[in-house]
């Protein structure tokens, strides 16, 4: 038996009577692209592949690094869809997976601060004050996460291990703390 390919046209969000659930429509392709009919991905991939890539571009500002997020978006697309219940639309069930890749891009692209090794051997001196009152200005687990990493050499995941946190959000915290000890650090040496 051969299926016909229906088109995915998705309901516009100006719709007064839409709800917030999935249509008929969508549960239907919903179950092609669970079954994994490759129709129904390649229809997917053509017609959400152009407004995909338009949202990314707004939020990447870069061609190269749009499509890279789309492709990170259409791989995460194709891992999540299995547990996808539909209780939402699939246009919002995709793009919250953009939106989160979105995030991923920006909290890798973002700068970082590294703090220098001879922090974790300086001795009693005036520096050593200065960098010891910079992370009092520190949550106590941002001190934490800053020094397993920096003074223990302990890697992302081994931090998020220790301090009960996921990943991305150990890899954030690290991030934020490390920007916060640079300006409170750079405001005590002026």
């Amino acid at each position: 038996m051969t299926r016909r390919l229906i088109p995915f046209k998705i309901q516009s969000n100006n719709d007064d009577n839409k709800e917030d659930h999935a249509t008929p429509h969508d549960a239907l392709i919903l179950q092609r692209l669970k079954d994994g009919d490759q129709e129904a991905w390649s229809a997917l991939v053509d017609e959400w592949s152009p407004r995909l890539f338009n949202y990314l571009m707004y939020n990447t500002r870069n061609q190269d690094d749009a499509q890279d997020v789309l492709s990170e978006t259409l791989f995460g697309l194709v891992q999540s869809i299995r547990t996808f219940d539909g209780n939402v639309t699939l246009a919002t069930f995709i793009y919250a997976i953009a939106y989160r890749k979105v995030a991923d891009y920006w909290r890798r692209s973002r700068e970082t601060y590294e703090l220098p090794l001879w922090l974790s051997t300086a001795g009693p001196t005036s520096t050593r004050l200065e960098v010891d009152e910079a992370l009092e200005e520190l949550s106590e687990q941002g001190q934490q996460a800053l020094l397993l990493r920096y003074h223990d050499g302990l890697s992302v995941a081994e931090i998020a291990e220790v301090l009960g946190r996921s990943y991305k959000a150990t890899e954030s915290l690290l991030s934020r703390v490390r920007r916060q000890f640079h300006h409170a650090f750079a405001g005590a040496e002026a």
